[in-house]
């Protein structure tokens, strides 16, 4: 009981599912950068709008729990130019996508580690 409320006392729920929609949405990046050349393939992504509404909801009502299965939902990707073989490529905005996607889950795995690393020096009575 008392390792839980220590775990759950900070924000360290709500890094975790920056993580996890990080990663998901990495993944999403990543096969759409393999299948550019693919005649047909749209285009799939994560909606980042979605995820920030809904973290900045969790914060609001203080809550650490999981992220509804609709925020980490594939969905294609609209917009772009349809080239001739019906593709919406845009490496350019791939390249963007995944570099500050990238960025932030760095930054919420550094917070992260932080945070457990402070609960490792309480757990050892050390003074950092």
């Amino acid at each position: 009981m008392f390792i839980e409320r220590l775990v759950n006392s900070g924000n360290s729920g709500l890094l975790e599912q920056v993580v996890e929609f990080t990663a998901r949405r990495h993944r999403l990046i990543t096969e759409n950068i393999a299948n550019i050349d693919t005649p047909g393939y749209r285009q799939k992504d994560l909606s980042v709008q979605a995820f920030r509404e809904k973290m900045a909801e969790m914060l609001r009502r203080g809550r650490n729990g999981p992220l509804p299965a609709g925020v980490l939902a594939a969905q294609q990707r609209g917009g772009g130019i349809l080239a001739h073989d019906r593709n919406n490529r845009s490496m350019e905005q791939l390249a963007t996508d995944l570099a500050s996607n990238a960025l932030m889950h760095n930054v919420a795995v550094e917070l992260l580690r932080k945070q457990y690393q402070r609960l490792e020096m309480a757990l050892r009575e050390r003074v950092g």
